[in-house]
């Protein structure tokens, strides 16, 4: 079985500073999606798993290619007791090819093919291998040719055996030996090669700068297919937001397309001409979802009538002041305008929200308008009746 809290503790926060001393400054989108991921992992340590999961979805809508936040996505949903979600969220990962490996082990484990002793057993073998491998790569790496440190090993054992070899030859040849081994003539013909030493040295100098000059501009090139590999997932990303949108607008659900724009994604970075497709359906949907808006406040208030909960009444009131707000954002006048200000008014009153004071202000003026828009009507002569409740500081009543 999948141990979830275990799992979770082993995310740590991301450190950008840490990461842009090592590769450079980073996109300003992918600092912000490590900022969200942070605080998504900050809010878990508060149980707060749903805040989370509203964090590393806007994490992974600014940088689609964000793995390690769709695994924290996939155990969130888990502590919810979601595994539909979860499931989907790794089988995501895996699809896209990157970080699969823990991905795959989470889904191993919720199918029951890998136990914890397993996992442990796994752990321990891989570090010692790891171990025993980076010893002999060690050793290997200062035998080979000059790529990587220790290179100098196989330089010391040369000189070494040199030496050695040097002074086997020195006591063995006696003094009356016709051979004569003379040094001081093998160093002066070293003076000799020195012209040949140099030119190679300079060649291996233009080599290496252009080696140099090869690397840096495939790192460039990567750097633009990494990019472009973004932007490409990031509109198939929005293409599907913006398909999913449309649908809810054929179902005739207007109230939920604005909520999602306006809620959901406002401020996040879209491909243009995706963001003018969602604001032309935004402005479609807004006209439409008034009455949906009002319709979903009055059943929010009147549910209240034996509780008369203050939380009851700011749910019913945010409700309304989405409807209050499109109609004059538009400058509309539908024909519910003044039970849409009326009984607004009467909800945010007793929202008591952000104060008292601010929601009655706030109220006054649904009232108002109400006794401007229709001043001889029936709602116009209640309006009155709550205007001089809340400026005689009397509390409406439900």
């Amino acid at each position: 079985m999948l141990n979830i809290k275990e799992e979770l503790s082993k995310y740590e926060l991301i450190d950008v500073t840490s990461i842009e001393e090592k590769i450079g400054i980073i996109p300003d989108d992918m600092k912000n999606a490590i900022d969200l991921y942070n605080k998504a992992l900050e809010d878990l340590k508060s149980d707060n798993e749903d805040i989370a999961i509203i964090a590393l979805k806007k994490a992974i809508a600014i940088y689609p290619a964000f793995y390690e936040a769709m695994n924290l996505m996939g155990l969130c949903y888990l502590s919810l007791d979601d595994e539909y979600n979860a499931r989907r969220m790794f089988n995501k990962v895996i699809k896209m090819e990157d970080s699969s490996l823990r991905a795959s082990n989470y889904l191993d484990k919720l199918d029951g093919k890998i136990t914890e002793a397993d996992n442990n057993n796994n752990t321990r073998q891989k570090k010692y291998k790891k171990a025993a491998m980076e010893t002999v790569s060690w050793l290997k790496s200062g035998l080979s040719p000059e790529r990587n440190n220790p290179y100098y090993i196989k330089y010391i054992l040369g000189f070494l055996l040199g030496v050695l070899t040097l002074c086997l030859v020195w006591i063995l040849v006696p003094d009356s030996s016709p051979i004569n081994i003379d040094l001081g003539n093998i160093f002066k013909r070293t003076e000799s090669v020195s012209p040949q030493v140099e030119k190679l040295e300079k060649e291996k100098n233009d080599l290496a700068a252009r080696l140099k000059d090869a690397n840096e501009a495939l790192r460039k090139a990567t750097e633009n297919e990494k990019a472009l590999q973004s932007r490409l997932e990031q509109y198939a990303y929005w293409s599907d937001i913006l398909r999913g949108l449309q649908k809810l607008a054929d179902e005739g659900k207007y109230k939920d397309v604005v909520m999602q724009i306006e809620r959901d994604l406002s401020g996040l970075e879209k491909p243009e001409d995706i963001e003018a497709e969602i604001n032309t359906l935004n402005n479609e949907c807004k006209p439409k979802a008034i009455s949906q808006f009002y319709e979903a406040g009055r059943e929010i208030y009147r549910s209240n009538a034996n509780a008369q909960s203050v939380e009851v009444y700011q749910e019913a009131a945010n409700e309304y002041r989405m409807a209050i707000a499109i109609i004059e954002e538009l400058d509309l006048k539908p024909n519910i305008l003044t039970s849409v200000y009326y009984y607004g008014g009467k909800a945010i009153a007793l929202s008591q929200y952000p104060s008292r004071e601010e929601a009655e202000k706030e109220a006054l003026h649904c009232f108002r308008v109400v006794t401007e828009v229709a001043p001889r009507s029936e709602l116009a002569s209640y309006a009155w009746g709550r205007i001089n409740d809340i400026e005689n500081g009397r509390t409406i009543k439900h």
